[in-house]
């Protein structure tokens, strides 16, 4: 054998056998509320999966279906499993659940953004999920019961418009369960149908002497956040959103997860279940991170004076 020769096989025998082997390419199929450009969380996700080696054209092949509306995420499943993908991914529990019914034997993770996935049907336990199916999830009916705190420190609050709709009339349930004791009134507004009929909703709210409006966790509420902002300004009133993107579109304040953080370990979740891990073997985790943001200029244009002790809360002040 010549030297070369001797030298490279010494190389090879030092190395371990996963850094000569060469991966095999992956699909990961991401069922989303939208396209992920337009995702509050998707961008977090492909960055994290690329720092951890798996880059969408560079071994990995990243595919997804997209909509806001619940009635057509089944279709969208279907879709997804004939991509023969080795992952799923999903954001929000309808979407979650869409997946789960498949029964495919394909592995899903996802990122349940209206709260505990138990209860959206999703898993049976969090500690041991079942199905072939993980995850991490967002507290969100902690968060709405935080949020209405929040506008009663800043408003004398006695009426508050609720903008729900079909995917998250959990969170109007959880609304009305901590505003009643506190003798608020709620005022909600129950879409069905799109185009959501906001300007109906400010109207009745206004009649009603609303204080406040409060958009629950869709992801109708969010690609509708520029309708939505233009109607607070126009009828003065203050709004309090779910994700940071909704203020920096205009809205008054939102209290959130940390968005970064909750899709950085849906991605680390997904990199474990591809390497082998079994889905429920990994026990869905809690975000735990929260973000308060706060509009000032917004906060002037209504007239709103914002308390020192919710300003020294706030993550971030735009």
């Amino acid at each position: 054998m010549k030297r070369r020769e001797l030298l490279l096989a010494g190389v090879a025998a030092a190395l371990p056998a996963r850094a000569l082997a060469q991966r095999k390419p992956v699909k990961i199929g991401a069922l989303l509320p939208r396209p992920p450009a337009q995702s509050n969380y998707a961008p977090a996700l492909l960055k994290r999966l690329d720092e951890l080696g798996y880059r969408d054209g560079a071994g990995m092949t990243f595919v997804y279906r997209a909509t806001d509306a619940v009635e057509r995420l089944p279709a969208m499943a279907r879709e997804l499993a004939g991509e023969k993908c080795d992952l799923f991914v999903a954001f929000g529990a309808p979407g979650a659940r869409a997946l789960r019914d498949l029964r495919s034997r394909v592995p899903t993770v996802f990122l349940s953004i209206e709260g505990d996935p138990v209860r959206a049907g999703i898993v049976t336990s969090l500690r041991q999920p079942e199905g072939n199916i993980t995850g991490v999830f967002i507290p969100a009916e902690e968060l709405v019961a935080k949020r209405i705190e929040i506008l009663r420190e800043i408003l004398a609050l006695r009426r508050l418009l609720v903008l729900s709709d079909p995917g998250s009339k959990n969170l109007l349930a959880k609304a009305r369960s901590v505003s009643e004791p506190a003798g608020i009134r709620i005022i909600a507004a129950e879409f069905e149908r799109v185009p959501y009929d906001y300007a109906g909703a400010f109207e009745h709210a206004g009649s009603e002497q609303a204080q406040a409006f409060m958009t629950t966790g869709g992801p109708r509420f969010s690609t509708d956040t520029p309708a939505i902002v233009a109607l607070m300004l126009k009828h003065r009133l203050p709004g309090i959103g779910f994700v940071v993107q909704h203020v920096e579109a205009g809205m008054l304040m939102s209290l959130s997860s940390n968005q970064q953080k909750a899709a950085r370990r849906t991605a680390e979740l997904a990199v474990q279940v591809l390497k082998g891990a079994r889905p429920e073997s990994i026990p869905v985790e809690q975000a735990d991170e929260f973000e308060l943001a706060i509009n000032s200029s917004t906060a002037k244009a209504l007239g709103v004076k914002i308390p020192e002790s919710v300003l020294a809360r706030a993550t971030k002040i735009i």
